[in-house]
């Protein structure tokens, strides 16, 4: 994604030849005059040195400039260059900018930016990027990019991105991006995401915490914690906590805690805790299901559900704990409480109440009511009876 990005930024950057290498052919030009004197006042020409109001048709060379710097054609070599002030021109550049920067192309530098940024193209750091920054096309920083920061197309940072941060594509960082970020693409972190965070299709980083907002969809390589809204799908390889909405699944690797909600599937590896909503399935693999737990299809765990559990189809459980509710078949090893389905088949041991049509139970310790009702444990005749059968 960032290999992408900086070839469309280096194509625009090169046809408009505003790179801060050798974009001067010729030698570079050191004559200049200032008045009232050579380096304070209003200054003309390519001093290195100057305060006040200087005017140039190239900056090369220069080494330490304050006040307002205005810059004419395209600059040439500045990587000792430092301007603290307002600098104005085709491009701004040295190697530190530090004050007001407008460049019709670009602002760049090769150490660090900071201040109040304007490009019609890009700005670029080598270094940090901090302040206010506008470009019509990109911000890309190989340091920090801090503050407030608008790009028509993206904004990079090989670290952090921080503050209000909006990109008409992405933000791609190398590093954290936190504060209130908006890509009207992705955002993309290598990194952890905090804040309020909306990708216009997905965000994708290594930690989620915040207000996540991804249409397409939300994937952390680690945790996925707060509000988490997306439009298919949320992916987390590690733990899912707070409020979690997709329309098609919710999928941790590790534990989902919370409210939990999805059009289609939850499905938590490490466990699943709170109030749970999954339109077709409820599953997980080798931990317990907590809460209150409904779908319209199945529920499943190879441990534990407790408390409140609703399925239109099937609840298939090693042990089930509360209330457990299916429209057609409960599947049940170890039950305690109360089971209520059309068929109720517990594998091991019943401890409380089943009511359905068709009740079986290898152990019975409590009542059975249905039109048949099984308890392999009770003494012949007493083993199948219609309407109720109990063993205490």
């Amino acid at each position: 994604m960032k290999k992408l990005f900086l070839m469309i930024f280096i194509s625009f950057l090169s046809i408009s030849s505003i790179t801060a290498q050798d974009s001067l052919s010729t030698k570079c030009n050191k004559s200049s005059f200032g008045i009232p004197l050579k380096n304070y006042g209003i200054g003309f020409g390519n001093s290195s040195e100057f305060t006040g109001i200087r005017f140039n048709l190239s900056d090369c060379d220069i080494k330490n400039i304050n006040g307002i710097n205005v810059s004419l054609w395209k600059p040439g070599k500045n990587y000792e260059g430092i301007i603290n002030g307002v600098s104005l021109g085709i491009a701004a550049n040295a190697a530190v900018l530090r004050g007001i920067n407008f460049g019709v192309a670009g602002v760049i530098a090769h150490e660090k930016i900071a201040g109040i940024n304007i490009a019609g193209l890009g700005v670029i750091s080598e270094g940090d990027i901090s302040g206010i920054s506008f470009s019509g096309l990109g911000l890309i920083a190989e340091g920090n990019l801090t503050g407030f920061n608008f790009a028509g197309l993206g904004c990079i940072s090989e670290s952090s991105i921080k503050g209000i941060n909006i990109g008409g594509l992405a933000l791609v960082s190398g590093g954290e991006i936190s504060g209130i970020n908006f890509g009207g693409l992705a955002l993309v972190s290598e990194n952890k995401m905090k804040g309020i965070n909306i990708g216009g299709l997905a965000c994708v980083g290594n930690d989620l915490y915040g207000l996540n907002f991804g249409s397409l969809a939300l994937v952390s390589q680690s945790n996925l914690i707060g509000l988490n809204f997306a439009g298919l799908a949320m992916v987390s390889e590690n733990n899912m906590k707070g409020f979690n909405f997709s329309l098609l699944a919710n999928v941790s690797n590790g534990e989902m805690t919370g409210i939990n909600i999805s059009g289609l599937a939850l499905v938590g590896l490490e466990g699943i805790n709170g109030l749970n909503i999954g339109g077709a399935a409820i599953f997980s693999e080798d931990a317990n299901i907590t809460g209150i737990n409904i779908t319209a299809g199945m529920i499943k765990s190879f441990e534990t559900i407790s408390f409140f559990n609703f399925a239109g189809y099937k609840i298939e459980a090693a042990k089930a704990v509360g209330i457990t509710t299916s429209v057609i078949w409960n599947d049940i090893d170890f039950m305690k409480g109360v089971a209520i389905g059309v068929y109720n088949k517990i594998n091991s041991e019943q401890n409380g109440f089943s009511i359905g049509l068709f009740n079986v139970a290898k152990v019975l310790n409590g009542i059975q009511i249905g039109l048949i009702n099984i308890a392999k444990n009770n003494p012949a005749p007493f083993k199948v009876l219609p309407l109720i059968n109990a063993h205490f």
